[in-house]
């Protein structure tokens, strides 16, 4: 988990550096808001027990961190952001959640399961990360609020301690030749990987003046499929995040992203992230990017897509006010 958070970091640093705008240092503020902040550590007590079976489960929601900055219409902002949870008594839902408002509305939620003292090391003390496009449909301010969405899996009220860190990354990131953001995010609903499974997809026709792609995909990943028996302890699946550019000479293509992840009965599920780039040469305006996720053992896991009903507000899912949240998405980040 540790060697996946460095790269992760590593990752966001190189975006950055090739969207050719100055990174705001963690916990600097300007005169109105914060565009970056970090948070905790902050011990989160009270997380809800489960609930007998065949009832819905309470999730906690826990607003942890905000930022916000001025955006020009039609503008698209990058953001990312990390939330660490550990120290937690028993094997607890951890949702790292981003709702964006204002001059750009966006919601997306990546999560796992932390484990207690007594489960297995690599998932003690885990960090997630949330990040996507967001783009301005008219300039004002654009607000995004880090929350955590908790609940314990056991019979017993729970604990843990979350940190993290939330900011823009860009504001002002590239997009396709129509002016819309390069970006795709699942629908509702899981995808059984029986075999392997294509998704997301993003096939754009790029402007003129790009060099580079940073190509970025996060897949949300459950260990059974609802369509499934499921009787092994575990499911371990393969993801490959492929991009490549055409329609000129010596198109380039990228070198392919891929992972392995094992995911066991008491995580249930895994965000797993992804990084690649591609050089972008003279004539080449087409690019095409691709996640391909490929069952290896255990049982039929599945790729989540977006989760419906989710409550704003501490409850159970479909309590109103109620929203939905992004999952599995891909998106580019051009310079």
């Amino acid at each position: 988990m540790q060697k996946r958070t460095h790269w992760l970091l590593l990752a966001a640093t190189a975006v950055v550096a090739m969207s050719g705008v100055t990174t705001v240092v963690v916990g600097q503020a300007t005169a109105s808001a914060a565009t970056s902040k970090d948070f905790g550590p902050t011990v989160i007590t009270g997380v809800p027990a489960a609930p007998p079976v065949g009832t819905p489960a309470t999730q906690k929601v826990v607003p942890l961190a905000t930022i916000e900055t001025p955006m020009s219409a039609g503008a698209t902002a990058y953001v990312y952001s990390e939330l660490r949870a550990y120290d937690a008594d028993q094997a607890n839902l951890i949702d790292n959640e981003i709702r964006c408002s204002g001059v750009g509305k966006s919601n997306v939620v990546m999560g796992e399961n932390v484990l207690p003292a007594s489960g297995s090391p690599a998932h003690r003390d885990i960090r997630i990360i949330t990040r996507f496009l967001v783009s301005a449909t008219s300039a004002g301010a654009l607000s995004c609020t880090l929350y955590l969405r908790t609940a314990s899996t056991s019979s017993s009220v729970a604990r843990e301690t979350v940190s993290g860190t939330v900011r823009f990354a860009s504001t002002s990131v590239g997009e396709d030749a129509g002016g819309t953001a390069m970006q795709k995010s699942l629908p509702a609903g899981n995808i059984p990987v029986t075999g392997s499974t294509t998704t997301p997809v993003v096939d754009r026709t790029l402007p003129p003046g790009y060099t580079k792609l940073a190509v970025i995909a996060d897949v949300e990943y459950h260990r059974c499929a609802g369509t499934q028996e499921c009787p092994a302890t575990y499911s371990t699946a393969s993801f490959t995040l492929t991009a490549t550019t055409s329609g000129g000479a010596g198109c380039a293509s990228a070198v392919a992203a891929k992972t392995e992840e094992t995911v066991p009965r008491g995580v249930n599920h895994a965000a797993i992230p992804l990084y690649t780039t591609v050089v972008v040469k003279p004539g080449c305006d087409q690019v095409r990017a691709k996640v391909t996720t490929t069952r290896v053992a255990g049982d039929v896991g599945s790729v989540g897509g977006a989760a419906p009903g989710l409550t704003d507000e501490t409850g159970q899912s479909g309590d109103t006010p109620n929203h939905s949240s992004a999952m599995t998405h891909l998106f580019v980040v051009p310079s």
